[in-house]
């Protein structure tokens, strides 16, 4: 059967998540305590506030996003086919990510470079010296840090685009399924779904030490690690778009979806650190730990996508409008959030202060710029296929619009 209804929630949840890549960057410049295998130079100014925000963030936030575009994705095949989905989605990710690499990317890490030697060694020259960028070379490298070409946030688009090539296998799937459709619905829809998503997702996660997704695949190449764990969620996405009726059973899980989600984050910290502090006993805590991290996970994205589909899924001009404006303030805030890291590296204040400044200032540059300079131009084009004329969505009379697919 023709999907032929408009998930306006789900749209605006993915549009959300890329959103919060402002929350959770502008933390990580002030960390206190960065995980080991994650040696990341942090502002003066720090916080443990500012890792908790990290952790919380993050063990959802991606995830969320692959099994939304999963979900989306399926539904662009049904419609137009394997080769009118790719057309479709084409263009919105492989020319931006292109010219992404090529404006964005080098901003961002001039930047990253400016802010890494401004804390580590004093230096606040805007072009590095090379001594300074030699000497920054060896100590990152003597911490373990990943090689290779960074592609920063843009990792995403690079990953999207090879889940794209797990179309075929996705539809193999689907199509196997179909004799057994009605007890795989049932499955799908009922509690047990979660423990068993979380047993596979803890073994994608064995790689990662504290379960703590980071390393090569911010890197420009593949990741078998980071595919296997991500994969998963945007695989699980396609799949239960076939078996959508199933995801209404969410809206009715949203209470213990919320307790477990609430008991279940701090044990993935309090977890992540005993590991850290018993590397002699590390496989014992390192299966309670996946684990822990793997259930959290799938409790925070049931949670979050039975919100979307409960108290948002209808058309309103605020879900229209993160939608849409998700995908530019995504590109742009890094570079904002980079060079205002920087800037406020000799600024003696609370790490929390200058975490509200950087995420207030790079929010209102992404969206003015979105609103002014994008949406209704040849960029709103270049990056959705089209061009939007919305208005600020908290004025009266901002009309929600149709989406294509």
């Amino acid at each position: 059967m023709s999907d032929d209804r408009r998930y306006y929630g789900l749209d605006a949840l993915r549009g959300g998540m890329m959103m919060l890549g402002i929350v959770v960057h502008a933390a990580v410049f002030y960390m206190a305590a960065p995980a080991p295998h994650m040696p990341l130079a942090t502002d003066p100014n720090k916080s443990l506030v500012m890792d908790a925000v990290v952790d919380f963030i993050h063990i959802f936030r991606m995830p969320t996003f692959f099994v939304l575009e999963g979900f989306f994705t399926a539904l662009r095949v049904e419609k137009r086919g394997v080769a009118g989905a790719l057309r479709n989605r084409t263009p919105p990710i492989a020319p931006p990510m292109a010219a992404a690499f090529f404006t964005l990317l080098p901003v961002c890490l001039l930047f990253t470079l400016d802010f890494t030697l401004s804390v580590r060694y004093g230096v606040r020259d805007l072009l590095p010296a090379r001594q300074d960028l030699e000497r920054l070379g060896r100590d990152m490298r003597a911490a373990g840090a990943p090689e290779g070409v960074p592609v920063m946030h843009l990792w995403f688009l690079l990953y999207l685009c090879y889940f794209y090539l797990l179309i075929p296998l996705c539809r193999l799937l689907v199509r196997w399924s179909v004799p057994y459709e009605e007890r795989i619905g049932r499955f799908l829809g009922s509690p047990l779904a979660l423990p068993v998503f979380a047993l596979v997702t803890a073994l994608t996660l064995w790689p990662y030490p504290g379960a703590q997704v980071f390393g090569e695949f911010i890197m420009l190449g593949f990741s078998p690690p980071a595919f296997a764990y991500y994969g998963f969620f945007f695989v699980l996405g396609y799949v239960y778009h076939h078996y959508r009726a199933s995801t209404a059973n969410l809206t009715r899980y949203l209470p213990w979806c919320a307790v477990m989600a609430a008991v279940l984050f701090p044990l993935t910290i309090y977890g992540s650190q005993l590991e850290y502090a018993h590397p002699s006993g590390q496989v014992g805590y390192h299966v309670m730990v996946v684990a822990v991290h793997a259930l959290c996970t799938w409790s925070f994205v049931w949670l979050l996508a039975g919100i979307a589909l409960r108290f948002f899924d209808r058309p309103t001009a605020w879900t229209l409008y993160a939608s849409q404006s998700a995908y530019w303030v995504y590109l742009l805030h890094l570079p904002v959030l980079c060079f205002l890291a920087w800037a406020l590296v000799p600024v003696d204040v609370h790490a929390i202060v200058k975490f509200v400044v950087a995420i207030a200032v790079t929010t209102v540059v992404c969206f003015a710029t979105y609103h002014y300079w994008v949406q209704d131009t040849w960029v709103g084009v270049f990056l959705m296929g089209r061009r939007f004329k919305l208005d600020w969505p908290w004025r009266r009379g901002a009309e929600p619009a149709r989406q294509p697919v």
